[in-house]
């Protein structure tokens, strides 16, 4: 079985070796791939930790690829490329649709009776039983699309209007704003791990008050960190975030018990 990640399309490891006696496991929001956390990389690697940037089909180095519309067929070739690197204690991070991936995931682990993350940090996603509030943004017309990433507010207006940049990006945000928007909940027993959510003040998408519920999808630990900034606070408040996760390893030094 190969636990290194070195050549393993699924992960990035920002060309750091990979040494440390923990890991994170990062996954990026939509339209994103592993690059935006390559300033998060030499943080954790300067502190023993390593850390890996999830990078799925479609996008980046996987841009020839066909990315993923809906999340199972996601999970079933993720898990079997991220279950050898289950070897040390790991945290994961997801931010957005992020989030949403890493809760599923972090799902599947416990369902298969596979190791648990010392933390699952949901960083600006809505508790996963509440309905979708957005229209179907993966079905809409690119005008209207367009639209509806204004409202995000991370995509700078000069890229929206630039139409051969956005015929270069619209198939990737269809297939991930699919793989939100076609996943349904299913109530589950809660997770036999901590929890905790990152929410911003000013997010539209995600309120803070929206996210209060993830304390029903734990049966351990659960923390709530509320920053000044929109859905994407992580940029302006990196360093904070960084020092949670890094925090998460000392609170819980071991493996994380997963009773089945």
């Amino acid at each position: 079985m190969n636990n290194t990640p070195t050549a393993n399309p699924w992960f990035s490891t920002y060309n750091l070796p990979q040494q440390g006696q923990q890991r994170v496991f990062a996954f990026p929001y939509s339209g994103a791939g592993a690059s935006i956390f390559y300033q998060w990389a030499g943080d954790f690697h300067a502190n023993g930790i390593d850390f890996l940037g999830v990078q799925p089909p479609g996008r980046e180095n996987r841009l020839r690829e066909q990315a993923f519309h809906a999340m199972q067929p996601l999970l079933e070739a993720l898990l079997p490329a991220i279950t050898p690197l289950l070897n040390k204690p790991f945290v994961l991070f997801g931010h957005s649709l992020g989030a949403l991936v890493g809760f599923n995931l972090c799902r599947a682990l416990h369902q298969q009776g596979l190791p648990l993350p010392q933390t699952l940090f949901i960083s600006a996603f809505r508790s996963p039983e509440l309905p979708n509030p957005n229209r179907e943004l993966h079905r809409l017309p690119e005008a209207v699309l367009l639209d509806g990433l204004r409202d995000y507010a991370g995509t700078p207006e000069e890229i929206l209007t630039n139409r051969e940049i956005m015929a270069f990006l619209l198939p990737l945000l269809r297939a991930d704003f699919s793989l939100h928007e076609t996943w349904r909940y299913q109530p589950a027993a809660p997770l036999p791990c901590p929890i905790t959510i990152l929410s911003g003040n000013q997010d539209p998408i995600a309120r803070p008050e929206s996210m209060l519920n993830w304390v029903e999808q734990t049966s351990t630990g659960f923390q709530h960190r509320q920053y000044a900034g929109d859905h994407f606070f992580l940029n302006t408040h990196r360093d904070d975030i960084i020092r949670q996760l890094q925090q998460a390893f000392i609170q819980q030094p071991n493996f994380v018990n997963n009773n089945t």
